[in-house]
C-alpha cells in the first residue's frame, strides 16, 4: 500500500511540475511528460506550438521552490499537497487529505474537521507557515472544511464541487469570508 502511494506521489510530482493544476493527470501522461524533451522550460510539447507556462504553473513552481527551503516535516507536507493538485479526489475529503499528509511525516491527526480544529496550536492568519491547517465554516460552525496552507497566500484542499485536489487563494472572497481558524501542529 505504501509503495503504491509513493509511486503515485512521484508520478504526480512530475506531472504537477510540468503541467500545473486544473486537470487530473493519468499515470501514462505523467510518464510521457517526465522525459526531458517535454520540459516546458526547454521547448514546447510536440504538436502544441510554442506556449508559455500559465500563471498557475508559475505559482506551483514558486511554491515548490519556497517549499524546498522549509524544514522537514513542513517541506514534505507542502510538496506532497502540491503534487496532488489537479488530481481526482476519489476516496478523499478535506480532512482525510490533511490526515494522510500529516501521517506521511509521522504526525497523527484526528479524522474529522471538528476534531482537527480542536487539536493543534491556534495561529493568526498573518503568522501562518506552510504546512499549517486552515479551517473554514461554509455551512456549519465551528468549521466544516480544512486545507493545508502552502505559502504565498494559497492553500491546498479537496474541493467537493470540483471533486479534485485544488490550490486556492486565501484572499478569494468565499474563502476569506469563511476562514474561521488556523492550527499549527509542529514547529
Amino acid at each position: 500500500m505504501m509503495a503504491r502511494w509513493c509511486a503515485r506521489f512521484l508520478l504526480l510530482c512530475v506531472a504537477v511540475g510540468l503541467t500545473g493544476c486544473g486537470k487530473a493527470i493519468t499515470a501514462r501522461d505523467a510518464r510521457a511528460r517526465s522525459h526531458p524533451e517535454s520540459d516546458l522550460s526547454r521547448s514546447p510539447l510536440p504538436g502544441r506550438g510554442a506556449t508559455s507556462p500559465s500563471p498557475s504553473q508559475h505559482l506551483l513552481r514558486d511554491l515548490a521552490l519556497d517549499a524546498s527551503v522549509l524544514p522537514q516535516p513542513r517541506r514534505q507536507i507542502v510538496e506532497s499537497a502540491l503534487a496532488m493538485a489537479g488530481a481526482s479526489a476519489r476516496g478523499l475529503d478535506c480532512s482525510k487529505l490533511a490526515q494522510d499528509l500529516y501521517a506521511s511525516v509521522g504526525e497523527g491527526l484526528p479524522r474529522t474537521v471538528g476534531k482537527q480544529l480542536e487539536s493543534g496550536i491556534p495561529v493568526d492568519v498573518e503568522h501562518l507557515r506552510p504546512g499549517d491547517l486552515v479551517f473554514f465554516a461554509f455551512e456549519k460552525r465551528p468549521a466544516d472544511h480544512v486545507g493545508i496552507f502552502a505559502g504565498q497566500d494559497v492553500f491546498v484542499h479537496v474541493s467537493s464541487s470540483a471533486r479534485a485536489v485544488r490550490v486556492e487563494s486565501l484572499s478569494k472572497r468565499a474563502f476569506a469570508q469563511a476562514h474561521v481558524a488556523s492550527r499549527r501542529f509542529f514547529d
